[in-house]
């Protein structure tokens, strides 16, 4: 009694034993109900509390859950909210409390679970709309790179086919390069094979003209032999003569011997026609030797200076020949660098590809995400959490 007056806000009394072990509850309102009764006092004051206490009041240990506490509150059909249980700990005793400082708990708990969740929804919202601008962003930034990208495998198509087109181009030159080779290489044995027939034409007239200067100096020698024959013819007219006058001296009977003088006279005369005839023809002879001669020289020298030409053009020939077989080796290179370039242009068509392929998933997923956070902001208004 002196408890309860002393504690007004106290509605009910665990009673325990030695051990600290829960036995039995004292309610106020039935208490004070029950001392106010006449003779109530005089009948209990000196008895124990145990007479006034209710030995089967609902126990629940500590550690379950609110939850299941209440469910087995609500099985349990307590009528009286105020009715008070008790909270044990391995059995022990640690405190009473009712059915309303439940609800009461309850709804604190409750309140701030709520207040929590509010807390984190608008953490969550914030972040949703942080992951929606940042999801528009990256929805914006893979049209971007979707539209750079498939922009970037047209040029690389674009450039393939030019790739392709100076791949051809450059065989076409190749080709035309073998070919001009060979031609190259035809001329060249065409000149070598002319300089060689030049030379030999040359040893030719040079051999010619040296039989001309030997022809030349056998007239000479032909000239000296007619001036000789001439002297002789001229020796024989005077001994024709000399014949002549001795037979007109011998009178009538050396009438034969005049005939042979006259005879020699005639023969020397001939003589001496044709040796002025062969003379004229030797001299004709000597002169077109000459002229040959001269004209076959000037023809050495002219065939000389062409072969001199022909060894520069051959020169020249290989030149370019060696010059021909470097470009074909630059173009060669060239064209190498040309199939690198068009298989690395490939595999960046393929990463294209793959880029595109990616952009598409990371569109799909964007999307998706999207919707989601759009569907989350919701949430709150769905459950009415407010």
């Amino acid at each position: 009694m002196e408890i309860f007056k002393n504690h007004p806000d106290t509605h009910h009394i665990c009673i325990i034993n030695t051990k600290n072990i829960p036995v039995g509850v004292v309610e106020r309102q039935k208490f004070l109900s029950l001392m106010s009764s006449p003779f109530s006092y005089a009948l209990y004051h000196k008895r124990p509390v145990t007479l006034l206490m209710d030995d089967s009041p609902l126990m629940v240990e500590a550690r379950i859950p609110i939850l299941d506490f209440t469910k087995q509150v609500l099985n349990n059909k307590i009528s009286d909210i105020n009715k008070s249980f008790i909270i044990t700990h391995n059995q022990q005793y640690i405190g009473t409390a009712t059915p309303f400082d439940l609800m009461r708990m309850s709804y604190v708990h409750s309140n701030r679970i709520s207040d929590t969740l509010q807390t984190r929804t608008r953490t969550l919202h914030e972040t949703l709309n942080k992951i929606q601008t940042a999801t528009h962003s990256i929805n914006t930034e893979s049209r971007n790179l979707k539209d750079e990208s498939e922009t970037l495998s047209e040029r690389n198509i674009t450039q393939n086919q030019h790739l392709l087109e100076s791949d051809l181009r450059i065989k076409s030159t190749i080709q035309k390069t073998e070919d001009q080779n060979i031609k190259m290489e035809q001329s060249r044995n065409y000149v070598q094979h002319a300089s060689r027939s030049i030379r030999e034409s040359c040893e030719k007239i040079n051999d010619t003209i040296e039989k001309f200067k030997k022809i030349s100096e056998a007239s000479d020698d032909i000239g000296k032999i007619l001036n000789i024959m001439k002297s002789i013819s001229s020796q024989i007219n005077i001994l024709g003569i000399n014949a002549t006058i001795e037979a007109a001296k011998a009178g009538s009977g050396s009438a034969g011997f005049s005939v042979v003088a006259q005879e020699i006279r005639n023969l020397s005369r001939m003589t001496s026609d044709a040796l002025l005839r062969t003379k004229s023809l030797i001299t004709y002879s000597q002169d077109a030797i000459s002229t040959c001669s001269d004209s076959m020289n000037d023809n050495s020298k002219t065939l000389a200076g062409i072969i001199h030409h022909v060894d520069k053009i051959s020169q020249s020939f290989k030149e370019f020949e060696e010059t021909s077989i470097a470009q074909k080796e630059e173009i060669n290179q060239l064209h190498k660098i040309m199939q690198k370039l068009n298989a690395s242009t490939a595999k960046n068509n393929e990463t294209v590809h793959n880029t595109n392929a990616i952009c598409d998933n990371l569109f799909i997923n964007v999307s998706e995400l999207a919707q989601i956070t759009s569907s989350m902001h919701t949430l709150p208004a769905h459950y009415n959490l407010q």
